[in-house]
């Protein structure tokens, strides 16, 4: 076996390294020999897959995710094209995906494959960790981020994002147009965020490069305890604390 296909591992999940040269059904069988060697370490649980060496069509991608799940016991639950723009990596996502892996992380021993941090069900991606700088995640589903998105990462979904921790990197929910869609995080300090068609920066970044985050305060301020939401108001991205009078307002659209 040549190195035409590769497995490495990630916190997303799995990177698949495939020869740019080799015919696409040789790669196919070379795929499937790859996969049946490392079922044994793989295990059983949901993965996001990164594809790297070559450009694939998205029949050549089904095909792809047909072979790992037919090969091993895995689920691949999104697949994103690194090279594509930001904005168009919305992953595709397995409609029957599994429950969430409760399973801790785990190195494998001389495999260099970490269990993965992503699951699915049907209506959200949850992501357990931080996403740190040149990390990335899109998808067609609601996001659950359990961790900080940092400078540097970036979050992309056609429905909302769901932040247990500090956003500090980008997000963009409502992606396919959906301006009911909302950012909400721990805490919500965006280099940019953007909702369907809105954007907005952090109140702290050059005027030049676009309108800012709008800040609505509660009479009383807000509170450091109280979560934070960005969503469409009057066509402007603002930020306000996650509590009963946003819940009325925003139930009330």
């Amino acid at each position: 076996m040549n190195d035409t296909v590769t497995i490495k591992g990630t916190k997303s999940g799995i990177i698949l390294v495939l020869d740019g040269d080799t015919p696409f059904e040789k790669l196919k069988g070379e795929i499937a020999a790859k996969f049946q060697e490392a079922s044994g370490f793989l295990g059983s649980s949901n993965m996001g897959l990164i594809v790297r060496g070559r450009k694939l069509s998205e029949s050549e991608e089904r095909q792809v995710i047909d072979i790992i799940n037919d090969n091993s016991s895995l689920k691949i639950v999104c697949i994103i094209d690194e090279e594509a723009d930001i904005e168009k990596r919305f992953a595709y996502a397995v409609s029957n995906a599994t429950q969430e892996d409760k399973s801790e992380a785990t190195q494998v021993e001389g495999a260099d494959i970490e269990q993965p941090v992503l699951s699915s069900n049907n209506n959200a991606l949850i992501y357990k960790g931080n996403l740190r700088s040149g990390q990335d995640i899109s998808c067609e589903q609601n996001v659950v981020i359990l961790g900080d998105v940092k400078p540097g990462a970036n979050v992309v979904s056609y429905g909302s994002i769901f932040i247990l921790g500090e956003l500090r990197g980008n997000a963009f929910a409502g992606a396919g147009g959906d301006r009911n869609a909302v950012i909400m995080s721990l805490k919500l300090d965006p280099l940019q965020v953007r909702i369907a068609d809105a954007i907005a920066i952090s109140q702290d970044a050059d005027a030049d490069k676009g309108p800012k985050l709008r800040i609505r305060r509660k009479k009383s301020g807000m509170s450091v305890d109280e979560p934070e939401v960005a969503y469409i108001c009057d066509g402007h991205i603002v930020k306000t604390s996650y509590g009963p009078g946003f819940l009325r307002q925003y139930n009330n659209k």
